[in-house]
């Protein structure tokens, strides 16, 4: 677990109650209970390199022993798990904005935008058990609200 007092555990859900968890390396989306697997419990740290009226964060699972980056792919930008320490990052860690999103409210939701690129939000997938995605803001069918639920 990240040893850092400002640190805080989220399960992050959307409105239909499927939740993040993780399987074979990969953060998925779906009912945890259903897929018979825990909800991932996601530490959040501050980016505090970034402009923090844009609420830069970083996002670790596995106690904050992975992050979630944006990279970019031949086809754009994609989602991965790297093994980076969150303390790390938050203490100044090498390349931080591709590890970086910003939480902008939507309501009682949160959108989460890469800082890598911006205009690209995280997304569900349509169907559940598969891996959380990045998108464009302008299409229509992503699924770019969570819920943030405090864990312990």
């Amino acid at each position: 677990m990240c040893s850092l007092p400002m640190a805080r555990y989220y399960i992050i859900k959307y409105a239909d109650q499927k939740a993040l968890y993780t399987r074979d390396g990969q953060l998925l989306v779906g009912d945890p209970v259903a897929d018979n697997c825990c909800a991932e419990k996601i530490c959040i740290l501050p980016n505090r390199g970034l402009d923090r009226t844009k609420v830069p964060i970083f996002l670790g699972i596995q106690g904050g022993s992975r992050c979630l980056a944006c990279v970019e792919t031949g086809e754009g930008p994609s989602l991965q798990l790297e093994d980076v320490n969150i303390e790390e990052l938050y203490k100044g860690g090498e390349e931080a904005t591709r590890f970086t999103f910003f939480q902008s409210s939507s309501g009682s939701a949160f959108r989460l935008e890469a800082a890598a690129r911006p205009g690209w939000f995280l997304c569900g997938p349509a169907e559940p058990q598969q891996p959380v995605q990045l998108t464009k803001e302008s299409e229509p069918s992503a699924r770019t609200e969570f819920y943030f639920e405090q864990s312990r």
